[in-house]
Formats: structure tokens, sequence, C-alpha cells
């Protein structure tokens, strides 16, 4: 067996759960037990496609950006398009990620103001992307 933070993880996560909470006599320690086997089991699951999650993420926003700097003809749109991540640490995908969301943000406010078809179909867009994201980062115990 190949030893990974995963399977550290799980490791703790079972024994808190098998070995250590029955064995509580205190309620509010083994309830306190229990939570953190289950916080500990879904750290574990985040960890494994965090990466992924953040990666797919800023090349979808830079995907919308770039709609968004053709629909406005905005040069900073376009660029942010085309920028790449950083790093595959997660502190650096963050960071971008902030970055990106923070010029979605702004384009998604003048995509609002307009009323045609094609910032209709942005917008919708945008919002879906939204809504995936916050799909894809939910917690799975």
């Amino acid at each position: 067996m190949r030893l990974t933070h995963e399977t550290v993880l799980e490791g703790v996560a079972v024994a808190l759960r098998d070995q250590v909470s029955p064995n509580l006599t205190d309620a509010f320690a083994a309830d306190a037990a229990r939570m953190a086997q289950s916080l500990i089991t879904i750290v574990s699951r985040a960890s494994d496609d965090a990466v992924a999650i953040r990666v797919e993420e800023n090349a979808r926003i830079r995907a919308l950006l770039g709609q968004g700097g053709a629909l406005f003809g905005d040069a900073s749109l376009a660029a942010a398009a085309q920028s790449g991540d950083p790093g595959l640490r997660i502190s650096e995908l963050d960071a971008e990620t902030g970055r990106l969301r923070t010029l979605l943000v702004g384009l998604q406010a003048r995509v609002e103001l307009r009323d045609d078809p094609e910032a209709r179909a942005l917008d919708q867009a945008i919002w879906q992307a939204l809504r995936d994201f916050e799909t894809a980062r939910a917690p799975r115990a």
C-alpha cells in the first residue's frame, strides 16, 4: 500500500469513528470526536481533486472573459483570457482564481446593463458557471 495524505487522513478518521468515539464516556467529547472524523473525511476527499477543480474553474472563467472581451472590445479582458495559471500549488491557483473571479464580477456587472441577446447569453453562461463551480467545490462526506 502506498502511503498518501489521503490514506493517512482516512486512517485517522476511521480510528476516530471506530476506536475513539465509541469509548468516550463524555457526550461532548464523543460528539467532538465524531465531528473531527467527519471533517477529516471531507478534507481528505477534497484534497484529491483540489488542483483539477481550480485549473478547470480558471480555464472556464478565462473562456467567459474572452467572450466578454469580444463582446465589449475590451483588451484587458482579452488579455486575461489568454493568461495562464502561475503554478499548480493550491495557494497559487487560489490567488489566480481570486483575480479571475474579480474580473468576472466586473464583466457580469457590465453584461447585466445590456439587453441584447449576446449579453443575455453571456450572463446566463456566467451564472451557470458560478453554479457549477459551487457544485464542484461542495464538501463530499
